[in-house]
């Protein structure tokens, strides 16, 4: 009879290990099924000792030890990967079983015994080439910026080199969608060499595409996603992190990880050189940059380049120049002349807008009071119906929907007035000057599934004069470029207190500048705005100065890392949890401040933020304090937004 430990893979908040006994011999390292409460988990064996030689233990613990479920898989994890999990827990202020839990899939923990194990790297490989240079350099992580369609061609080279090497090449997508267009443009030329694999796959098929990528004599290219962060190949030599400035890369459930510093952790201790890409870096990378902490890979560019022409349209200016009085304009005539023009020539015209519905927000024009949503306090978007033509309200963030005949809940006002403009409003009014043109649209209200938004993209391109409206989701599936692009409105995303808002700004007019051939337009109200400037000329470089001055000067990151500690519930109840936590962390300070959306199914919402040096984080005292917070308490370390 043995005691074994284990790490639970689980995201709750469990014991960091936990005992149990079996008579088998099973090896450290091994996935096993354990019962936790009242249901069955995955776990990793890190230690198994002789029952007789842990009695006296066994009979003062307060709790009785349970038999071991079924055994998955022998000697799966590499003792490397457990490792940099600690390494993860311990600067997330989580468990070991919660990070691990975040990186693998369950579809690979399920069929552990069936597939081939992730196998520790070969330490004997000599290290790649830098993208451009053919001589051998140091391990380590390189910095790619450029436009989408240049980098992937310098990928499809740098394949070449590492097939010629001998060597496999791993792409992470912080998407489904993501993955699936990098596949797309790099599988021409080595079909049968090239894998894509991602949790929007069947269980079996996930277990095909691994056991091909182990079998495969061949080097490989791998295009994944986060929770594939081991793959079935020691030969894999390099690490390419893409689209490193998207959002999704943090997740949205327990324990908030950020995936590309775990990705590139892991790779840098498995001694694999890491290139991170996109066509715009966050700030934090650029400034590892400039201190020299990464090096500059090729092609890196800090001008955008694009032959469409550009120009800021001044939505408070008329036809003439002049102020516009008692006017709210949502297509200036320089849209409406560019459409015209977009008929006349047969082209493609793509116009994109930040939010969706008809309108993002309403308020009482007698009392100023916001339209919200009744269960969860969020302000509420107004739609219309398009089978019966009427008006309601919907609420983007429970789902809630209601008529949009009402009264103001305060003053009873009937005087309710919409504002900004939704992409149901853009395609309003091009319809109402333009009644024959061909419009389609891609926003998760009219587009809700993959095959249907495919479908959607291969009618507007078959439709040469047509129109196609999208929200941000659309970028994600638009691979080709579009003559004409017009941004309708992103006026609102000032309002947002959020310190990365202009750089999700910039990214996204980065990406839109370099998919148009002829001509790209901005519509908006704040035409003096810097990130304006910056994104219509592709002045990146001057978008990063001004940036991280901004950056220094608060103390945001890179300069400092955030925590962010979050209660829900009755607004008495949270103020005093609060003051709770906030005696346990002394004498660190919190600033405590309320949620962005006040209220969620009737609860309030607190939050506390920790700033702490970036060079003195991981600190073990406050790490452990965190760890000591009860599971009611939120705690986000390196949040990627503070709202």
């Amino acid at each position: 009879m043995n005691i074994i430990t284990v790490i639970p893979l689980t995201n709750s908040k469990v014991a960091e290990e936990l005992s149990y006994f079996t008579s088998g011999d099973i090896p450290i390292g091994a996935v096993v099924g354990v019962p936790l409460r009242s249901r069955s988990i995955h776990a990793i064996v890190t230690a198994v000792k002789p029952a007789e030689n842990e009695k006296s233990s066994i009979k003062k613990a307060a709790f009785t030890i349970r038999k071991l479920g079924r055994v998955r898989a022998a000697m799966f994890f590499p003792t490397q990967f457990v490792e940099v999990a600690r390494t993860l827990a311990n600067y997330y202020a989580t468990t070991v079983g919660s990070v691990i839990h975040s990186l693998i899939s369950s579809d690979i923990l399920e069929n552990a015994h069936r597939i081939a194990p992730p196998l520790p790297r070969q330490d004997t490989l000599t290290m790649p080439a830098k993208v451009t240079d053919s001589s051998s350099v140091k391990e380590g992580v390189y910095a790619v910026q450029g436009d989408d369609h240049d980098r992937m061609g310098s990928w499809r080279s740098i394949i070449r080199q590492e097939f010629a090497r001998k060597r496999s090449i791993a792409f992470f997508a912080p998407t489904v969608e993501e993955a699936r267009g990098i596949f797309s443009f790099l599988e021409k030329g080595i079909e049968g060499y090239i894998f894509l694999m991602h949790n929007g796959m069947t269980s079996k098929r996930i277990e095909e595409v691994w056991e091909k990528i182990s079998n495969t004599d061949h080097p490989v290219t791998i295009i994944t996603t986060s929770q594939f962060a081991l793959l079935p190949r020691t030969d894999i030599d390099l690490v390419v992190i893409e689209r490193e400035n998207s959002r999704d890369w943090i997740g949205r459930k327990a324990p908030y990880i950020d995936s590309r510093h775990a990705l590139e952790l892991l790779a840098r201790k498995r001694g694999q050189t890491v290139y991170l890409s996109d066509s715009i870096l966050r700030v934090e990378t650029l400034y590892r940059l400039s201190a020299h902490e990464i090096n500059e890979g090729s092609p890196f560019k800090w001008r955008s380049i694009s032959t469409a022409r550009d120009e800021v349209i001044d939505m408070r200016r008329s036809r003439d120049g002049q102020a516009e009085k008692d006017t709210f304009r949502v297509i200036s005539p320089k849209l409406e002349m560019l459409i015209n023009d977009n008929i006349a020539q047969n082209t493609h015209l793509f116009i994109y807008n930040t939010r969706r519905g008809y309108a993002p927000s309403t308020i009482c024009g007698d009392c100023q009071s916001v339209v919200t949503c009744k269960q969860c306090s969020t302000p509420v978007v107004l739609h219309t119906s398009k089978e019966s033509g009427r008006n309601f309200f919907m609420c983007h963030r429970c789902g809630e929907r209601r008529s949009a005949d009402e009264t103001c809940i305060y003053c009873n006002s009937w005087k309710l007035i919409t504002l900004g403009i939704g992409i149901d409003k853009v395609k309003e009014e091009i319809r109402a000057r333009f009644p024959t043109i061909d419009i389609f649209q891609i926003d998760s209200d009219n587009a809700k599934t993959m095959k249907q938004i495919y479908d959607v993209l291969e009618k507007f391109k078959e439709r040469p004069g047509s129109i196609l409206l999208g929200t941000e989701m659309s970028l994600a599936y638009m691979r080709d470029k579009v003559d004409h692009v017009a941004i309708a409105s992103v006026d609102s995303l000032f309002s947002l207190p959020d310190f990365r808002i202009q750089e999700k700004i910039m990214h996204t007019f980065t990406r839109l500048r370099a998919m148009a051939t002829r001509t790209i337009f901005l519509q908006t109200r704040l035409p003096t705005e810097k990130v304006f400037e910056y994104a219509m000329k592709g002045n990146l470089s001057d978008f990063y100065r001004s940036t991280i001055e901004d950056r220094a000067a608060f103390k945001y990151p890179p300069f400092s890392v955030l925590i962010k500690i979050t209660i829900e519930g009755a607004k008495d109840a949270i103020a005093l949890s609060m003051a709770t936590v906030q005696d346990m962390m002394n004498p660190y300070q919190i600033d405590v401040f309320p949620a962005f959306t006040a209220t969620v199914r009737g609860n309030s919402i607190i939050h506390g933020l920790i700033r702490v040096d970036s060079h003195s984080w991981p600190d073990p005292d406050l790490v452990a304090k965190l760890r000591s917070l009860p599971p009611s308490v939120v705690v986000r370390v390196g949040p990627e937004t503070l709202l």
